[in-house]
């Protein structure tokens, strides 16, 4: 199992070189991810040519999107049990900011999975 820092380094992979132009493509904006309890913030930018992710808040709270879950809730997203709009719906994941682009959170997500290391069995 991951753990959420090498969640935000795999997304990092993930907005590197081509793929992140694909998806800049899509998602063209500024995310906040903030991780309760502990409140640990990552930040994704895919609107500048080179997209990253860094940790802290890199847009100071200016971010397109912000985002905030539990650890529990983010790893639950990338193990795909259960769907980031199904999260908003129950309250689980907060969304401020413009909602075009958390309808494209799936995307990321999608991304980042791919770049994580698979369980050995």
């Amino acid at each position: 199992m991951s753990s959420i820092p090498e969640v935000f380094a795999a997304m990092g992979e993930a907005v590197a070189g081509d793929g992140g132009k694909a998806l800049q493509r899509k998602f063209k904006g500024t995310v906040t991810f903030t991780i309760t309890p502990e409140n640990k913030t990552y930040s994704l930018d895919l609107s500048s040519p080179t997209s990253t992710v860094s940790e802290g808040d890199a847009f100071d709270s200016k971010a397109d999107l912000a985002v905030t879950c539990s650890e529990e809730i983010m790893m639950k997203m990338i193990n795909k049990e259960i769907q980031p709009q199904q999260a908003f719906m129950k309250g689980m994941l907060k969304i401020k900011g413009k909602m075009a682009l958390a309808m494209k959170l799936t995307n990321v997500l999608a991304a980042t999975r791919k770049k994580l290391p698979k369980a050995k069995l």
